[in-house]
Formats: C-alpha cells, structure tokens, sequence
C-alpha cells in the first residue's frame, strides 16, 4: 500500500491550483481521500480538480453544505409532524 501524499496550501487559490495540478496525474480508478474540517478548502480542492478534468468547477458544491441543508429539512418537517425528512 502505498502512503498518501500530504500536501498543505495557504489560500484558496492555491488549494484550487493544486486540485489542477492532481488532475493531470489521476488516472481512472484513482482513489483521492479528502480530510478537514469545515471550510479548510476541501471544495476548493475538488473545484480545481474539476478544472483540470475539464469539468465546469462552478457545477462542484460542498458536500458540508448539502449536508447541513438536509439536517435542516430534516428538522422542519419533524417539528410540523410530518414523518418525512424533506
């Protein structure tokens, strides 16, 4: 098994800059784990991973985000009786 590569930015343009540099040597079946806490440029990341993968990065949105949004929905519907989470 092979060690991951550890790498640290300082802004986010960096971040989205090295999701580019990433896409070009990814291949298919290329597993990439992403680890931080909210806002440490995990979507930059990805963005920037898109681009370079010729994908439009502004199509990527935060996993956190749309988690977040779905505890909310959750939430609502419970509190007006509805058994259903959206």
């Amino acid at each position: 098994m092979a060690s991951p590569d550890i790498f640290t930015t300082s802004s986010e343009q960096e971040t989205f800059e090295l999701g580019q540099t990433v896409a070009a040597t990814v291949t298919p079946g290329t597993f990439v784990l992403l680890h931080g806490d909210l806002g440490a440029g995990k979507t930059a990341f990805v963005r920037g991973l898109a681009a370079g993968l010729g994908a439009d990065p502004d199509n990527v949105s935060s996993p956190d985000v749309r988690a977040d949004s779905a505890l909310q929905r959750a939430h609502t519907s419970r509190a007006r009786g509805s058994l259903s989470p959206g």
